[in-house]
């Protein structure tokens, strides 16, 4: 089978949807059987992607001509005419339930949403609550919908804390829907004093930043490359997930595999990620959050007790898993094109 993947944000996304298709690609690669094609912009200002990955270029005007089995739409949506039978992976309903507040990037966000759902062949998703969301959204059916949740890479696992204090890690993004503003709240009423750090991890919108400086408490910012954040995964008293919605969490299993106890909000598709592994809040409340946090920290059992729950979640992935439901679901729609060929 030629598989054609669209490849526009593969370079400058390594977080998030980056490396999920990282993760399938990986699995291509050991599953075997296909032939993987990268679509890009620009044949000659791709060069790092066909040497990251060994896999030929293309633009998408050849798929006119060389015509691929099936193509391949990770980005939340569908950008260009595939000529062939289309998998559009979406990850989750954000753009509609927090929609941009500017009209371009709003359109830009949600009309290749709505492409792939009225043109692609076949829509994957990352968990049940994804999704249920996108079937109620748009009507889709239920047939038409693939779950193929992330896994977790080797590279995810316990090393040597390089920090002696305490620390409680928070993974930020700049989304409002991250809930950053609730989690500082709770994290000074449960220390204030400076017993434990808190360390946030990434970018924070506006107000999250005003609500971190204003803090009182031990904080630090870090931008952590994959090993600083392997490490602080590995050491943290507890990595916080305390978003409003998420369509899977990848940070929660990222952690969970590096033996971290978790504390994530009781919304969206958390509980899934987390299956039962993990110790669940109500996104609202911030007492719920104080309380968890306090407990985590004087309880040394209750520490043991998630670590060891974090790493059987994660031990009993395949990490496989999504490359090969990918690979069932095109192999799916690859076959009545192979019959009318002959």
């Amino acid at each position: 089978m030629i598989l054609a993947v669209d490849a526009y944000n593969l370079a400058a996304d390594r977080r998030g949807m980056g490396r999920y298709v990282r993760q399938v690609f990986h699995g291509l690669r050991a599953l075997g059987e296909i032939d993987v094609r990268l679509i890009v912009r620009n044949k000659r200002a791709g060069g790092s992607l066909g040497s990251e990955f060994s896999y030929p270029l293309m633009e998408a005007r050849d798929l006119r001509r060389d015509r691929a089995d099936a193509v391949w739409y990770p980005w939340n949506g569908m950008r260009f005419d595939p000529h062939a039978p289309a998998v559009a992976t979406i990850y989750d309903p954000f753009a509609f339930m927090f929609p941009h507040r500017n009209f371009i990037a709003r359109r830009r966000e949600q009309q290749p949403i709505l492409r792939a759902v009225r043109e692609a062949s076949a829509i994957a998703t990352i968990s049940q609550w994804s999704a249920a969301e996108l079937q109620a959204r748009f009507g889709i059916d239920p047939a038409r919908i693939a779950i193929a949740p992330p896994a977790v890479e080797a590279f995810w696992h316990p090393v040597p804390p390089e920090r002696e204090s305490p620390y409680v890690l928070f993974v930020a993004g700049p989304d409002e829907r991250k809930n950053a503003r609730i989690l500082f709240e709770a994290f000074e009423s449960a220390f204030e004093d400076d017993a434990v750090e808190l360390i946030v991890a990434g970018d924070l919108n506006r107000g999250a930043e005003a609500a971190f400086a204003r803090m009182h408490t031990k904080k630090s910012r870090v931008r952590p490359d994959d090993r600083e954040l392997r490490g602080l995964y590995s050491g943290a008293l507890a990595v916080t997930v305390p978003s409003l919605a998420e369509g899977f969490g990848l940070p929660v299993i990222e952690a969970m595999a590096c033996g971290a106890p978790v504390i994530a909000s009781d919304a969206a598709a958390l509980p899934e990620a987390c299956a039962g592994a993990a110790w669940l809040a109500d996104p609202h409340d911030p007492l719920a959050w104080r309380d968890a946090l306090r407990r985590i920290y004087v309880d040394s059992d209750l520490r043991a007790r998630l670590r060891e729950t974090s790493l059987a979640r994660t031990a009993a992935l395949d990490p496989l898993a999504p490359a090969r439901i990918l690979l069932g679901l095109l192999n799916d729609l690859a076959q009545p094109r192979h019959k009318d060929l002959r």
